[in-house]
């Protein structure tokens, strides 16, 4: 996972610098361009972070709890109570979900900080 982490990292650094390589004849343009870079990668932080709080199972209780309060206010047929019931012991897709999360956590971090480490290079250079 590391691994995957700092190759994303490195590839979309990579390409925020080559989207950023021609504006850095022009100052204003370059800490525009630094600007955004920067936030877009506060905001692959702020994403992955979302997907590992949900990996770990934080919340699960939390929201189940909702779950549990809408029930109270709206009714679902026996069938589709049953087939919930399916789903959350379904150990496959509960396994595939988990990877997805874990896969999602690692790319977008990565992403997150490949951008920024980007926008960090055009800060000194501009």
């Amino acid at each position: 996972m590391i691994l995957r982490f700092g190759i994303t990292a490195l590839i979309v650094g990579t390409l925020g610098f080559m989207y950023a390589s021609p504006q850095l004849m022009n100052g204003r343009e370059a800490m525009a361009t630094a600007n955004l870079l920067f936030l877009l990668g506060l905001l692959g932080l702020v994403i992955g972070a979302i997907f590992h709080v949900l990996q770990s199972g934080f919340l699960t209780l939390f929201l189940r709890g909702f779950a549990d309060i809408r029930q109270l206010f709206i009714r679902q047929s026996k069938a589709l109570q049953a087939e919930n019931e399916r789903l959350r012991s379904d150990e496959a897709l509960s396994a595939w979900k988990m990877s997805m999360l874990r896969y999602l956590k690692v790319y977008t971090s990565g992403c997150g900080v490949g951008l920024m480490l980007c926008s960090l290079i055009l800060m000194g250079i501009s």
